[in-house]
């Protein structure tokens, strides 16, 4: 019975450690009825396989964590996963010319679903990212009730968001 317990606390104890240290990027930022928060971590493993670039070949996993605010009109409760989404990437790196892009995947972790993708970064330094998000769209997506008694309001058009920050590697303290 002590066995039991000591191996039940150390399991409880030790479970935190088991998830990846997220880096936030910035602040969450607002679209209409949709609060999106971005933040990296290291690159992660999937299934089913092939579905984005293998963790070997990437330097972060970066993610698009988007939720529904209060005055959310699409019918989706404050703090709910809002799915069907179409969610790209833009990266720029400062000093540099070239430019990371991609489109998310609708995933989901031990912390909740969210969109994402692993990425190759350009080195360290400063970044600039860029999402943008599209409602959903077309058949084989997410329907909406447009009726008198159930309906809900229109997607937005478009939302895109603009963030900053430092990359220094994952697990590593650097200054720029």
């Amino acid at each position: 019975m002590r066995t039991t317990f000591s191996l039940s606390l150390a399991l409880l104890l030790l479970t935190p450690l088991a998830q990846a240290k997220e880096y936030p990027i910035g602040e969450p930022q607002l679209c209409p009825g949709l609060e999106v928060g971005a933040v990296y971590l290291q690159p992660i493993e999937m299934a089913p396989a092939g579905m984005m670039r293998a963790t070997a070949d990437s330097d972060v996993h970066l993610e698009a964590d988007i939720r529904a605010t209060a005055d959310n009109r699409q019918g989706f409760q404050e703090g709910s996963f809002v799915p069907y989404l179409n969610v790209s990437f833009n990266l720029k790196k400062q000093g540099s010319e070239n430019e990371l892009k991609g489109d998310f995947h609708a995933m989901v972790a031990n912390d909740g679903p969210h969109y994402g993708d692993n990425v190759k970064l350009l080195g360290p330094g400063k970044y600039q990212l860029t999402f943008t998000v599209l409602p959903p769209g077309g058949h084989g997506s997410l329907g909406r009730h447009t009726d008198k008694e159930t309906g809900v309001a229109p997607w937005f058009e478009r939302c895109e968001l603009h963030y900053e920050f430092i990359y220094a590697g994952i697990g590593k303290k650097g200054g720029y």
